[in-house]
């Protein structure tokens, strides 16, 4: 594989960044080689391993005269696959500023961080789209979306593209043009979401709250369209919605994940 930091320098857009990487690259088929394309671009070592205290690292200096990866495998190739393309991202954006002196530490908590306030927020945000464009580019993607938004779509990439399914979920909700929520719940409490940007409201899915595994979604505005969750289960009383949960097999609450969206009834 040949690539050339030449050709990458002066772009400080994360998205545009990957993007270019896939032109130099051509277009592939199956999950994308982020090992073998960080090692074409100066990072000398690629480590995935069970590690303590940390997501992922970058050992660099502050010129980026080359690099080392190391990516925490304890959750699974997967999540490791994307560590490794977030911190090939911080070795990428020459403007990001070391958070050591020898490089980049990263939490996991980093490696979903959508928030653009601090530096390093910032720079964490950047780093994580930069991974899910790279790893999940919109040519690889499109072929295996439904009509309508369908969980079952993200199991699909998440086995062709080698990326978790919560990866696979948030960027279905950026990418496709349907107002879009992802909820993750555990144990009855809303851990986090991921809207697109034409969702209607924040509020609706903050209220989201568990009774035995029911959801109640907060009332919408008169006039704005039904909600609609996929893999239904159970209607939501009195809602035209639906609502999907995914437990364990032996039926005990784990992170519960629904998709919601706005559309026609």
């Amino acid at each position: 594989m040949q690539l050339d930091r030449i050709d990458l320098s002066d772009i400080h857009h994360p998205a545009l960044l990957a993007r270019t990487v896939h032109k130099l690259l051509g277009k592939r088929e199956g999950a994308v080689p982020v090992e073998d394309i960080a090692k074409a671009l100066d990072i000398s070592e690629v480590r995935l391993d069970r590690f303590d205290g940390f997501e992922g690292m970058l050992l660099t200096d502050t010129v980026r005269s080359n690099g080392c990866i190391l990516a925490n495998s304890s959750k699974g190739r997967r999540r490791a696959r994307f560590t490794v393309a977030h911190e090939l991202g911080h070795f990428l954006m020459e403007r990001h500023q070391l958070s050591a002196e020898n490089g980049f530490t990263c939490s996991a908590r980093d490696m979903r961080e959508t928030r653009d306030g601090r530096q390093h927020m910032r720079q964490e945000t950047q780093a994580n789209q930069f991974a899910i464009e790279l790893l999940a580019p919109d040519y690889l993607m499109e072929p295996f979306y439904s009509h309508d938004p369908d969980l079952r779509d993200a199991q699909c990439l998440r086995d062709h593209l080698d990326v978790s399914l919560e990866a696979c979920v948030r960027r279905i909700v950026a990418r496709r043009d349907e107002p879009l929520a992802a909820v993750w719940s555990h144990n009855g409490t809303v851990r986090y979401f991921a809207k697109s940007a034409d969702f209607p409201s924040s509020r609706s899915i903050k209220a989201i709250r568990y009774r035995t595994h029911q959801p109640r979604i907060a009332q919408l505005p008169r006039g704005t369209p039904a909600s609609r969750s996929l893999w239904r289960r159970t209607p939501t009383p009195g809602r035209a919605g639906r609502t999907s949960n995914s437990t364990s097999k032996r039926g005990s609450p784990t992170t519960d994940m629904q998709l919601r969206y706005f559309g026609p009834n």
